[in-house]
């Protein structure tokens, strides 16, 4: 294949892949306008309290700085003079831009780019993967006791969610354990050596190692852990309660089992800037099966839409130029 016929191959997977975006993103919307009836929802809204928009737009900015600290404490594990302003200034920003770049994990590889130019970019990586992992197995946790939670018939109605959550279980489990382990990915390391340039091996390999440290770090594993399910749970209360002002009935445990799905499911199709289109799709399949109206469900994504303007704050150290400064100065204790 010549060089003119590789630029065209190439140009033609970056169409279909936006083609694929776009109709990720209008596709589910499309569908559930199509089951809303406009008179139904005119009316719903009329009937929503003015003062949901108070947790709409305040309480995503605590989970928000708790998804900075987390980050923060596994972090200071080998940066220990790092402070947690520059590390939740570099978080904010990221969580800014992850509005418009594509990827539920968007924000995370934004964060860690800004901030491995001003530190030492293994253990900002590293950190990153570990926290990740952190947040999807809290995630797998809180769906599990909300599985475990909720009514029996709930369950019952409901069979193909336990068989998804329990893979998902296995799979978070084993991929834990090999980020702390170099025996459980030293067949995986055999082959990518094959394939991979020397130079690009390095970092990975220092990557590898700022994980692996990890394993003897039980306090901050331990920290970030509860630190996690903390902020799952408000992000869950914070659904409940606009959930509440729309329908007047107030859930939970079953918001924990649909939400930790629902996060799973944007994570493994990282196809859409921060989900968008596949959360809402599945917000409107999964929603029904707690009992919420598509007419209901249509006003909690509205209000969700709202609730993103919470993320314009990360804006403001974008436009004081404070992420791009050197960690020398003002990123270190």
């Amino acid at each position: 294949m010549n060089s003119t016929e590789s630029r065209s191959s190439s140009r033609g997977r970056v169409w279909a892949l936006r083609i694929l975006r776009g109709l990720g993103i209008i596709t589910p919307f499309v569908w559930i306008f199509y089951q809303i009836e406009l008179e139904s929802l005119r009316r719903a809204f009329a009937a929503v309290p003015l003062w949901v928009l108070l947790p709409t737009l305040v309480l995503p900015v605590v989970p928000m700085a708790l998804q900075g600290t987390r980050w923060w404490i596994l972090l200071r594990t080998s940066l220990p003079s790092l402070s947690i302003g520059k590390t939740l200034e570099c978080h904010f920003a990221a969580s800014y831009y992850g509005l418009v770049l594509p990827g539920a994990s968007a924000q995370e590889v934004v964060r860690a780019f800004m901030l491995s130019r001003q530190v030492e970019y293994a253990v900002v990586w590293g950190s990153t993967w570990v926290s990740k992992i952190l947040g999807l197995v809290g995630w797998i946790f809180v769906g599990l006791v909300g599985w475990g939670m909720t009514d029996p018939s709930f369950g019952s109605q409901n069979k193909d969610m336990a068989p998804i959550l329990w893979v998902s279980a296995l799979f978070m489990v084993f991929l834990l354990a090999a980020s702390f382990s170099k025996t459980l990915t030293r067949p995986l390391r055999e082959v990518v050596e094959r394939f991979v340039p020397p130079r690009f091996l390095e970092k990975v390999a220092s990557v590898r190692d700022a994980i692996y440290l990890y394993r003897t770090e039980y306090r901050a594993l331990i920290s970030a852990t509860l630190l996690t399910v903390i902020l799952q749970l408000i992000l869950i209360f914070g659904t409940s309660i606009v959930i509440y002002a729309i329908s007047g009935v107030f859930y939970f445990w079953p918001f924990a089992l649909v939400l930790a799905l629902i996060e799973i499911a944007v994570v493994i199709l990282p196809l859409t800037p921060g989900g968008i289109g596949i959360r809402e799709g599945l917000m409107a399949w999964l929603f029904e099966s707690v009992g919420i109206g598509i007419e209901e469900v249509g006003i909690y994504i509205a209000l969700s839409f709202l609730g993103n303007i919470a993320r314009l704050v990360g804006g403001i150290p974008v436009a004081l130029g404070r992420v791009g400064r050197s960690a020398g100065r003002d990123g270190m204790d």
